[in-house]
């Protein structure tokens, strides 16, 4: 209790900048390439005087949360969708990673000063500190996720083994282990509580699952039970459907739907597709590399329909979130390999 007073203090004295963002181009059309002829409005964005900015998570008001990096190092940032932009830093970090927002406004994620913490950011500003028993891996990499509740699920790290936890509104942090596992890892909640993410049994076989709020597991397994070298981050949404991908000669996509059954995604002619993303009507975005090794953005809507798309000049699109009204939110690289967020109000 007095280490959160503490914090909700220093919060109060944290400078935060909110403007108008000064980068956005609403009057852009972006192209969707699939049936029909389609497009979107674009808006592009970057974090003041950034040299590096990447979305994160997008909530269904349109407010976009991640962090960017500039001349004094990693910030983390909230853009609205109307275009107001504000930053902000955890008390005495050094590099901050927001990495999901819930319709509150709520932020989660991990920073870093002597050590790593997780923290959440109420839509006040004010801010709360945690700890789990070990410590987070890669920080970008490996997102932290926040409920409409307020529960905060992912991975950790203490030594030998990954874990999965679960904080509730109140404050208690419980580990998450599938039942003879060797590895959990945690990387979606959605607003009923449920958990998704991958684990290993005792043969180092890797398994997608579901973890209820009661504590009840379902196990489930991909084409070659092969999730890749680096574990994809599996989403779910409201409904308990889950999005991720898997390795099987090349990385593709899948949609496991409520019932259990599973669904390729693999976009047409590419070498490698990532869903990154579900929103509650079923709609999925994510990026797919083509034959000459570009990163493209993907809408699939819920009849299976895919679209794609790419920012006009970009080397690389990745689509990260899309939330219930059908935005999108991702990044992308410039020539310079610098990266830049984009949204697209279809």
């Amino acid at each position: 209790m007095v280490q959160r007073i503490l914090l909700s203090l220093l919060a109060c004295v944290i400078a935060v900048t909110a403007q108008p963002l000064t980068s956005s181009y609403a009057s852009l059309r972006l192209p969707l390439d699939g049936v029909g002829s389609h497009s979107a409005r674009l808006i592009l964005f970057d974090g003041p005087g950034a040299t590096q900015t990447y979305p994160s998570s997008i909530n269904d008001g349109g407010t976009i949360t991640g962090y960017y990096a500039d001349a004094d190092g990693g910030h983390g940032f909230l853009r609205y969708l109307g275009g107001l932009f504000v930053t902000f830093d955890a008390p005495g970090s050094q590099n901050i990673y927001p990495s999901s927002i819930n319709s509150a406004g709520a932020v989660a994620g991990n920073y870093s000063d002597t050590s790593q913490h997780g923290f959440l950011r109420s839509a006040d500003g004010s801010w709360i500190t945690f700890n789990v028993p070990g410590t987070f891996p890669s920080s970008s990499e490996n997102p932290i996720v926040i409920n409409d509740s307020g529960a905060i699920a992912g991975p950790y790290f203490d030594g030998s083994s990954m874990h999965g936890f679960v904080r509730s509104l109140d404050g208690s942090l419980i580990t998450i282990d599938a039942p003879g596992s060797t590895y959990t890892y945690a990387t979606g909640i959605n607003a009923g509580g449920v958990v998704t993410g991958i684990y290993d049994d005792a043969s180092f076989n890797a398994h997608g699952f579901l973890r209820g709020r009661d504590g009840a597991w379902i196990s489930f397994n991909v084409p070659g039970n092969n999730f890749g070298l680096f574990p994809p981050t599996l989403s779910i949404n409201n409904i308990g459907a889950v999005v991720g991908s898997y390795f099987e000669g090349d990385t593709q996509g899948f949609l496991r739907h409520l019932g259990g059954s599973l669904t390729t995604i693999d976009v047409a002619g590419a070498t490698g597709t990532q869903p990154a993303s579900i929103n509650s009507n079923g709609a999925v975005v994510g990026a797919y590399q083509d034959s000459s090794s570009v990163y493209h953005g993907f809408l699939r809507i819920a009849s299976g329909v895919v679209y794609t798309f790419s920012i006009p000049g970009a080397i690389g699109t990745f689509a990260v979130g899309i939330n219930d009204r059908g935005v999108i939110a991702g990044s992308y690289l410039d020539a310079t390999y610098a990266s830049h967020g984009f949204l697209l109000i279809l």
